[in-house]
């Protein structure tokens, strides 16, 4: 099974304890020097610890350490009286002192944050991973390392309490239980020392890694992108590389669900089995630098609208509080629009105003008013929504995830815009550790020249869903007739958390099987809409079928319901859905010689 992450493109490190120069029962010495943030040489001993020191080592970009800054806080508080000293420890080499200063005073921190400069602390303790803790008693003896917990923020779904535990029974003078257990993190970033004497044909990061990363991860991975953490450096590049590979044989990275087998989509994010062993043998020849001249241009990322000024920008009314931690939220805005007369739209792009936050947007058009009565009801702005949207889609603009170009219909083809509507936008949060105020902004482009054909939806779905307790390979079909002949631009499949497995075929008149989307291992987080190269011809009398499977057994990590419960139709997170929308057009069609 293809290991999934929920934090954009990053994997975590799960690293068991080791070896180390000091480990459980051992001493640190009192008078161990670290550095303040303003450059100060620090010792153990200035912080004094009546019952216990804590440290934790941190990280202000590994999206688990960020959630895990709450839990620090939330220890500080819990124990600090109790006579718990605890010390937050960054030992990455590429987060500075004023970052480090700015994400501290962000999270309100009241307890001291240090730095161990050239990992000379995480080296002694072995410390692989951010967060990684460590328990040392009023002696300076070890008496515990590990994880805080294994709830990634998520109270409910917490199941070990490693850290936690261990406070309560040091306090309460009894034995540890569990000394140690794994830490669940990203790898600590440490400088890495390229070697001077590689092979003329081992790969080198200016002439083959760099050129890669631009191709299949700058598009996040840049100054000021969604990715946080730029590879456009070579420490950064090479610190991260490790976790890299991890999540490219994982199959995570670069997120691509469907597969690439079975049809030619436009922008796939797929990686060639030559990228793959080029990119393992850099690593496994020690990650020679290579020579300056062959560094290609670094590529200028916009901080803008990519596509130029849109004709129509949208925004809410105002910004919404996105909390540091928790379950994701679904949030539609509703923005009114009018117009003198209908347009239509050629494409959207959106500009997300918390990138570190924002998974990703879907744009839809509603005529009833529906939407806009949702949103007054809600006490926050917007309202809540999860799987659906709550009101009949006049339309469906668009949509927006991390990495994607935008997309422009073809001349002659657009989305119909009404002179007076509400466009509704529904933005997918994911925790990010911080409370973060967001306003993301739409832009609309108009077609300047008369549209001959309206981008419409045929929509295959399977309402009939019901999916028993404990059931691990539900198989739930549904399918339509196309009616008109047509041509089909793309796709959207939609399931939600139980979903293992979507497949789309179309069959056509002369017995042709034309596959139209296969994703075998659903990630609800990473849905895309997928854009054919070519547009596929589904003549009058082609058969849609779609066919689904769904895991509702306790063994499925992902399942909302504890223990499993009987599952149907329905919008809640705890509901599921099984439904594919194609984007086409007809081919009799000619609004040109209609007017």
């Amino acid at each position: 099974m293809r290991l999934t992450t929920s934090f954009l493109i990053y994997i975590f490190a799960l690293t068991a304890p080791t070896a180390a120069t000091i480990g459980i029962g051992d001493t640190l010495a009192p008078d161990y020097v670290l550095t303040g943030l303003e450059g100060r040489a620090m010792r153990l001993s200035d912080y004094r610890a009546e019952r216990a020191r804590l440290i934790v080592f941190f990280s202000i970009e590994c999206p688990t350490s960020r959630i895990y800054a709450d839990h620090m806080t939330r220890i500080q508080g819990q124990y600090a009286d109790r006579g718990i000293t605890l010390l937050a420890v960054n030992a990455n080499f590429n987060e500075t002192p004023d970052s480090i200063t700015a994400f501290a005073e962000r999270q309100a921190f009241t307890f001291p944050v240090l730095r161990d400069v050239n990992n000379r602390l995480a080296d002694q303790l072995d410390a692989q991973s951010t967060p990684h803790a460590y328990l040392f008693d009023k002696n300076g003896v070890l008496v515990y390392r590990g994880e805080i917990d294994d709830g990634f923020g998520k109270e409910e779904e917490t199941t070990s309490r490693g850290l936690w535990d261990a406070v309560d029974e040091l306090l309460a003078n009894k034995p540890i239980t569990r000394p140690e257990t794994r830490s669940i993190g990203c790898i600590i970033r440490r400088i890495h020392t390229p070697p001077t004497n590689a092979s003329p044909d081992t790969p080198t990061y200016t002439k083959d890694v760099l050129p890669f990363l631009q191709k299949n991860c700058e598009t996040c991975h840049h100054k000021g992108g969604i990715g946080r953490v730029s590879f456009s450096d070579y420490d950064v590049a090479a610190a991260w590389a490790p976790d890299m590979r991890d999540s490219i044989l994982a199959g995570d990275m670069p997120p691509w669900p469907a597969r690439d087998d079975v049809n030619d989509f436009a922008g796939a994010r797929t990686l060639t089995d030559s990228e793959r062993t080029m990119f393992e043998r850099w690593i496994e020849e020690g990650m020679p630098y290579g020579e300056e001249s062959d560094k290609p241009a670094e590529i200028k990322y916009p901080d803008s609208w990519t596509l130029g000024t849109p004709d129509i920008i949208l925004e809410p009314e105002e910004a919404y509080t996105v909390e540091a931690v928790g379950q994701d939220e679904y949030r539609c805005f509703v923005v009114p629009v009018s117009l003198e007369q209908d347009a239509y739209v050629r494409g959207i792009e959106i500009l997300p105003g918390e990138k570190e936050v924002v998974h990703h947007v879907s744009v839809y058009i509603d005529e009833s008013s529906k939407a806009i009565e949702l949103q007054k009801a809600d006490p926050k702005p917007g309202y809540e929504s999860f799987g659906g949207i709550g009101f009949a889609v006049s339309a469906a603009l668009g949509g927006w995830a991390p990495g994607n170009t935008p997309l422009l219909l073809p001349d002659g083809v657009g989305r119909r815009l009404p002179k007076d509507c509400h466009v509704v936008i529904q933005v997918h949060y994911h925790k990010s550790g911080r409370e973060v105020l967001d306003r993301s902004t739409l832009g609309i482009y108009l077609h300047k020249e008369p549209v001959k054909q309206n981008l419409v939806e045929e929509v295959i779905a399977s309402r009939l869903l019901f999916i028993p307790a404990g059931a691990k390979h539900h198989r739930v079909a549904g399918g339509t007739t196309i009616s008109e002949d047509s041509h089909v631009l793309a796709i959207l499949p939609h399931m939600h958390l139980l979903g293992t497995e979507i497949k789309v075929t179309a069959n056509l008149p002369d017995g042709t099987i034309q596959p139209l989307v296969w994703i075998d291992d659903w990630e609800f987080n990473w849905q895309e809409t997928y854009v054919y190269r070519a547009p596929i011809a589904l003549p009058r009398g082609t058969r849609i079928d779609l066919e689904a499977f769904y895991d509702n057994s306790a063994e499925n990590p992902k399942n909302p319901n504890r223990p499993p419960t009987f599952v149907r139709w329905g919008e809640e997170s705890t509901d599921e859905m099984c439904i594919a929308f194609l984007y086409v057009t007809r081919d009799n069609e000619n609004l040109l010689e209609e007017r």
